[in-house]
């Protein structure tokens, strides 16, 4: 009960302070507008139209969504609210998990405001590709949850909001600005210690392909639009292992962080 009542608070006052506007804006200028656009503009068949909107979304999503989850305890802790929070019935854990659902409540509600407006401009510019919806809206529900996840145990393992802003800059730049300038750095430096071959590469290269969980959400949503089957054979060519590295995203920031929180000496 005490989660609930956490989290409920957390949607309220994300309300009141508009955030919840703010990140719906960005996620739909981020699926339907980029949609609405190569509509009008390309000649790209519905597949690859979503495919270029996911992508699109997948980098600049992310830092929606650590920014939005970054403050969720820190801010409690600067304000002191949260001596007053741990006073009453919820403990450090509940406070975690309520603003945990709540920050993800958030996003969710933008995901899928951004979905029905991809629907919208789907059937209006294409004419057809509704069956690519699902998995566009999933998908990037998951990868949205994902990095919510991770601003939330930021949130947590952190002792101001300026630190946690810090590590969620930091962390956006590695996996997602920089991602693909270190992952070809480390096929280089595999290719020339003799580790992967030109023609192939081997199996831990294919995971940090997908490591990042904006690559996996994509990974998995791009076996999904070009028919592939979700449990193959091959797990770098289905949409289940990018599936369990977006929940691997999902759990272990959020089990860190609590770990962090729950022995931190609050000021």
């Amino acid at each position: 009960m005490s989660v609930s009542i956490v989290a409920r608070k957390d949607i309220a006052d994300a309300g009141r302070s508009k955030a919840l506007w703010a990140v719906t804006l960005s996620v739909v200028l981020f699926t339907a507008g980029i949609t609405a656009l190569l509509g009008v503009v390309g000649k790209q068949s519905t597949t690859e139209v979503f495919k270029l909107a996911f992508q699109s979304a997948a980098s600049v999503l992310p830092i929606v969504a650590l920014f939005l989850a970054k403050g969720s305890i820190t801010g409690e802790r600067e304000s002191g609210s949260i001596r007053l929070l741990l006073s009453l019935p919820p403990s450090r854990r509940d406070i975690l998990f309520g603003k945990l659902i709540g920050r993800m409540s958030l996003m969710l509600v933008a995901a899928l405001v951004g979905g029905v407006a991809t629907a919208v401009a789907v059937v209006t510019l294409l004419g057809g590709g509704l069956s690519l919806l699902v998995p566009f809206i999933g998908f990037l529900c998951l990868m949205s949850i994902s990095f919510v996840a991770v601003g939330v145990g930021i949130s947590a393992a952190s002792a101001s909001d300026q630190r946690a802003s810090a590590y969620a800059v930091g962390l956006y730049m590695v996996l997602v600005a920089l991602w693909s300038l270190i992952y070809a750095g480390l096929q280089a430096g595999a290719s020339w210690l003799g580790l992967a071959e030109t023609a192939s590469q081997p199996v831990w290269l294919q995971f940090l392909a997908i490591f990042p969980p904006h690559r996996a959400a994509t990974a998995a949503f791009k076996a999904v639009a070009d028919g592939g089957s979700v449990l193959a054979a091959d797990p770098f060519a289905s949409a289940w292992l990018p599936t369990l590295v977006l929940l691997g995203w999902v759990a272990v920031p959020v089990v860190g962080g609590y770990l962090r929180f729950r022995n931190a000496e609050i000021e």
